[in-house]
């Protein structure tokens, strides 16, 4: 005997309920029944396990109660296991995505069908839930990226050397990796302090096509600005450069490459912020690699200046492909009207980062000329070796925090415990690559040769020892450019400054070993002074999330 109209209308209303929470499961825990043309024919399906409601067996009333009963109990349990699985997501290192679970173990129907379904191969694999693990946790899964695109970028920029040092004379090189050098430390001060700028207010600003148009503009023209300057000064910065001055063409090329490459950095910042930080990978460690090596064959044999032009092109085509993806992917549309009027507000923010920024940049520069001048060439050679394999890690520090503070930024992430992610993250990534470096650095060292190996050893495992300190001190500056202390910031990173190439000064009379010390000694006073700053800071969200409604959706999920 089939059911009747009215009871069959009963039993579908878990029907419908499950239903509900399969379409609300992201992970699609619980698979909808299918194929069901009404809620007589779903209710059949899933109570009589067949899908043809007449040859069904007559229900009781009290049968119906009891099982429409259990079937509500067990859909609440899902849908609540799904909600709080989903909850759950921002705030662990990774969050848990666990198999289906029955939350009322009475309703054996329920289960059955989740056990189909696993023998199926619907199942949550392992390899599926470190997939969806990764996918629901921005932060750890955007470190990643940006660590994979600081991975690309050194193995390729490798290769690149390896290769130009055979089709170029040892001077040309020598030239080359000059202007580079020069091209890379004039985008960066023509950032401003945009990128944490970016990085910090992008996710919430209510005109993110104004914002990001004013930025682009305003590192560009920065770029291009402080490239002619420093042509006009090699006569007294760096004499042997100066053939670069004398040629119209080359003074063109080289301001035009050095704004490229400033909208490159910039546009790295767009992409974390916007939460796919994979594009970073993408275009400076794919697009930029590759074409710099394919430019470097092209202009084989042009002297200094094709070399440099062949390594700066890789910046070039990386900040056009940024530029294309941010407008095809992420819906950017250039917008001049009202660009730099909301870029006005935040001009205080920038300044204190440039500041900072500039302060953090100097012992990179600075420590290098006190080891030439007071060891000599040789011990510089040695620092230069151990402080670019030391870098990896500082670069990964940097990515790390990057990610934080874009993350920390969003209106809808938990500011406490995202706090407490960061924090976790950094130190299991960080304790465990300092120690790992320490042990290698012998055999890291002596991949360059013995020498190297033999003076610049002590010296790597002195600079890996002091990325626990820089972790820390990048942490809390990032609560700080969060909380909007941006004194505490300024102040903190001066010390850094100071601490570190003071004490290189004073301890190079002692050694290069002495000298490499001056930065976990420096870090950790910069540490100390910022973590205090933290500490004495009110745990409170970021002052956009009290103050201004979430911006609309605007990255691509």
């Amino acid at each position: 005997m089939g059911y009747k109209s009215a009871d069959c209308e009963s039993l579908s209303a878990p029907c419908r309920l499950r239903q509900q929470a399969q379409a609300q499961s992201s992970h699609g825990s619980f698979q909808a029944v299918t194929g069901a043309r009404d809620g007589r024919e779903s209710c059949a399906a899933l109570y009589c396990g067949q899908a043809d409601p007449e040859n069904c067996p007559k229900v009781t009333s009290a049968g119906i109660q009891a099982q429409q009963t259990a079937g509500v109990d067990a859909l609440i349990g899902i849908a609540t296991h799904v909600y709080m699985a989903m909850s759950e997501a921002p705030t662990a290192i990774i969050p848990i995505v666990t198999d289906p679970v029955i939350a009322d173990p009475s309703s054996r129907h329920v289960s059955d069908l989740v056990t189909s379904q696993a023998q199926t191969g619907s199942g949550w694999s392992p390899l599926r839930k470190l997939q969806a693990r990764l996918k629901a946790d921005h932060l750890v899964r955007n470190s990643l990226y940006l660590m994979l695109s600081s991975g690309l970028q050194a193995a390729l920029g490798f290769t690149f050397w390896v290769i130009m040092a055979r089709l170029f004379s040892t001077g040309d090189v020598g030239r080359a990796s000059s202007l580079v050098t020069a091209t890379s430390l004039v985008a960066i001060l023509s950032l401003f302090g945009l990128n944490s700028t970016l990085a910090r207010f992008l996710p919430t600003s209510k005109d993110r096509d104004a914002l990001i148009t004013a930025a682009v503009i305003l590192t560009a023209a920065c770029g291009a600005g402080f490239g002619l300057i420093y042509l006009l000064l090699t006569p007294v910065l760096a004499p042997r450069l100066a053939f670069v001055e004398h040629r119209p063409a080359m003074v063109a090329g080289f301001v035009l490459l050095t704004s490229f490459a400033a909208v490159n950095l910039l546009t790295d910042s767009v992409f974390i912020a916007s939460r796919k930080a994979s594009y970073c990978a993408l275009t400076d460690g794919g697009v930029s690699g590759i074409t710099k090596i394919a430019a470097g064959l092209i202009l084989a044999g042009t002297g200094a200046y094709g070399l440099f032009c062949a390594c700066a092109a890789g910046f070039a085509a990386a900040a056009v492909v940024s530029l294309m993806l941010i407008a095809i992917a992420l819906h950017w549309r250039p917008s001049l009207s009202a660009s730099f009027r909301a870029l006005k507000p935040l001009l205080r923010f920038s300044s204190a980062n440039y500041a900072g920024n500039v302060c953090t940049l100097l012992p990179t520069l600075v420590v290098p000329l006190i080891v030439l001048d007071r060891l000599g060439a040789s011990a510089a050679a040695y620092y230069f070796v151990a402080f670019q394999i030391a870098t990896l890690l500082y670069s990964a520090v940097y990515a790390v925090e990057q990610v934080f503070l874009a993350e920390g930024s969003h209106a809808d992430a938990n500011w406490r415990e995202i706090r407490k992610r960061s924090r976790r993250f950094a130190v299991a990534l960080f304790v465990p690559a300092c120690l790992v470096l320490i042990v290698t650095a012998h055999w890291v060292m002596l991949a360059f040769g013995v020498r190297y190996s033999h003076y610049g050893t002590p010296s790597l495992m002195v600079l890996a020892l002091a990325v626990i300190p820089i972790a820390a001190s990048n942490w809390s500056w990032t609560v700080l450019r969060l909380t909007g202390r941006l004194r505490a910031l300024v102040v903190s990173a001066g010390v850094y400054a100071l601490a570190i190439c003071g004490l290189a000064w004073f301890l190079a009379p002692h050694g290069l070993t002495a000298v490499t010390a001056s930065w976990p000694v420096g870090c950790s006073l910069s540490a100390i002074v910022a973590s205090v700053a933290v500490a004495v800071t009110p745990r409170r969200a970021p002052r956009h999330r009290r103050t201004a409604r979430a911006a609309p959706k605007w990255s691509v999920p």
